[in-house]
């Protein structure tokens, strides 16, 4: 289990970044698209994503009826029922096909719904040891499903919002950004070679 104290001490030490406040769990995502795309752009100078904008806009638009489906839903909670994901992994699938790819793709799910994805990148990927495909995907978010359960067995929501200020996803994310991002590691036996 990921250690509460070291959370904490991630959260004090790490301050999200000014793009990071284009993501609000409060708002309502469909009509702060625009800004969460920027978001993702920002996180993604390699892709390009800012003079692709408009058709990462209407994929996004297109699964709006697919990720309303999962609007209420909180990872903690989340039933991972064969429908709900083939319904994820249709959401990364057809993201993922855009100039997105893997990483920027679980960005814009996560700005779509901050309670529910987790975001990820290659070396998060290595250290978990999942594809960065769909289904690698839902493999990952069930990980960070049980991590978060057993945070939630010590210390209530409430505490952990109020201490960090961050949904549970983002909470997770900065842990493993912190210790396993792409620039931080070693892939000698890289799976996703």
């Amino acid at each position: 289990m990921i250690p509460y104290d070291e959370l904490i001490k991630i959260t004090n030490e790490h301050q999200p970044d000014e793009a990071y406040e284009l993501v609000s769990p409060n708002e309502d995502p469909w009509c702060n698209l625009d800004s969460i795309i920027d978001f993702v752009r920002r996180w993604n100078k390699r892709v390009p994503i800012g003079k692709n904008k408009n058709k990462i806009k209407a994929v996004a638009l297109n699964l709006r009826e697919e990720f309303n489906a999962f609007k209420n839903c909180f990872i903690e909670d989340f039933d991972f029922t064969q429908k709900n994901a083939e319904l994820i992994k249709a959401i990364f699938d057809t993201l993922s096909e855009t100039v997105l790819k893997f990483t920027g793709t679980t960005k814009l799910m996560h700005g779509i719904n901050p309670n529910l994805f987790v975001m990820w990148d290659k070396g998060i990927c290595i250290h978990y040891g999942v594809y960065p495909n769909s289904a690698g995907y839902i493999i990952f978010m069930k990980l960070m499903q049980e991590e978060i359960r057993g945070l939630l067995k010590k210390y209530s929501k409430k505490e952990i919002i109020k201490n960090t200020n961050r949904t549970l996803p983002k909470l997770i994310d900065e842990y493993n950004w912190k210790n396993f991002r792409t620039s931080k590691s070693v892939s000698k036996n890289s799976l996703l070679i």
